[in-house]
């Protein structure tokens, strides 16, 4: 059964037979929130953090911006081509409000952590006002409101971990950091992300797989509990799991097909990285893929305005090798490389852990939603979210997690 710690530890990928992305350990290690290895306390004069690699196979694109909306409706129709080529069985999504945020010069080495908390906020902050009660098509998300961004920078972030610390949360964390992250290149991890969003009444839980539990250093149990928070409604929070084979669990139901739901994301850390996770993805070889919105990876710069008619639905001799499918035409398995992640024997990481959000506001007031959104982040309040007790508010404080096995 899992049980209940104060503190835990903390995810990588391929696409399928034809394209393995393989992405480079580096020799530094940490365990970002949870285990400190690497003294946390020092200022870095230097980004240390590795950063996956760009595989040469995988699509590449100049630096853009680094606010990317619209991206899972176009993860969406690579998939529903994916599955008209007969490679992708099943697929569910994340809500289609997450906009992904990428990694840039200034951050690079060390902002993984900040650029997920971002992503994570922007669901309360553009998308949490429309859920429904049931998994949704998503036709009704195609016409969301555009608004402009609101989301903290890096900067207001660091300002937020100091007040949540200041106001008693996390103290293991705000000791290892010297109370200190404004304007440095501190690593944060899972921790940190509990103390931003619980600070502002966002309610978070913590699965912590700490060990692998299938053969090979695989974690067959994690990507479980990932389906099985993909396929729940809505505010169904994140569970640990009961093992079972996903795959062919997959095959077995009658709806096989691509799902999207207004779920929230989950943020995923590993050793030395953390990546938003916006998805999983059952392959007809019975392999899974997660789907992730990586702040270290480039998007091809094709996927922000795809079209369907731009795709081309055949399986070229070439298929997943180039971005190009030949007459004109893109390549989905191409470009289906920028969201898939699959942890298999080789390349797992010994330890993950997953962030939900479990709970948000739920005012009648559009208006008054929108402005305690916008996060007001030097706010004197210590939970700002609708039904919180002071009781309730003060435990939140205490970072826990629920370990599996």
């Amino acid at each position: 059964m899992p049980r209940k710690v104060s503190r835990t530890s903390s995810m990588t990928s391929r696409v399928y037979e034809s394209a393995v992305n393989k992405i480079k350990m580096s020799k530094q290690t940490t365990m970002d929130g949870f285990v400190r290895i690497l003294d946390r306390g020092d200022k870095l004069s230097e980004p240390r953090e590795p950063q996956p690699p760009q595989p040469t196979s995988t699509p590449k694109s100049p630096p853009g911006p680094i606010e990317i909306s619209g991206l899972i409706n176009k993860a969406k129709l690579l998939l529903d081509v994916s599955k008209t080529q007969g490679i992708t069985r099943q697929a569910y999504l994340a809500d289609p409000s997450i906009v992904l945020y990428r990694g840039d010069q200034a951050d690079r080495g060390w902002g993984c952590g900040y650029r997920n908390i971002q992503m994570m906020l922007s669901y309360v902050i553009r998308g949490s006002g429309s859920h429904q009660d049931g998994l949704d098509d998503v036709d009704s998300h195609a016409d969301k409101e555009s608004r402009p961004s609101l989301i903290p920078t890096i900067t207001e972030l660091q300002k937020q971990i100091e007040y949540a610390w200041s106001n008693g949360f996390d103290p293991a964390g705000a000791s290892q950091l010297n109370h200190k992250v404004v304007g440095t290149k501190k690593w944060i991890g899972t921790t940190e992300a509990w103390s931003v969003l619980c600070s502002l009444g966002i309610r978070c839980s913590i699965l912590d797989f700490y060990i692998p539990t299938g053969p090979n250093g695989t974690h067959p149990a994690m990507l479980s509990a990932i389906y099985n928070y993909f396929r729940s409604s809505p505010w169904s929070p994140l569970t640990a799991p009961e093992l079972m084979d996903v795959s062919r669990y997959a095959q077995r139901e009658e709806d096989q097909k691509i799902v999207q739901t207004s779920k929230p994301p989950l943020y995923m850390q590993h050793q030395g990285h953390s990546r938003t996770v916006i998805g999983i993805e059952v392959l007809t070889t019975g392999e899974l893929n997660l789907l992730v919105f990586d702040p270290g990876r480039w998007v091809h710069n094709a996927i922000p305005t795809l079209r369907e008619e731009s795709i081309s639905k055949t399986c070229p001799p070439s298929l997943g090798s180039r971005a190009m499918a030949g007459k004109g035409l893109l390549d989905a398995q191409y470009l289906l490389k920028a969201f898939r992640l699959q942890l298999h024997s080789g390349i797992s990481k010994s330890q993950y852990q997953l962030l939900g959000i479990s709970g948000l506001y739920h005012e009648d007031d559009r208006s008054a939603h929108e402005e305690r959104n916008v996060l007001k982040l030097l706010t004197r309040n210590t939970s700002l979210s609708i039904g919180w007790n002071d009781e309730e508010a003060e435990q939140s404080k205490l970072i826990t997690s629920t370990r599996v096995p």
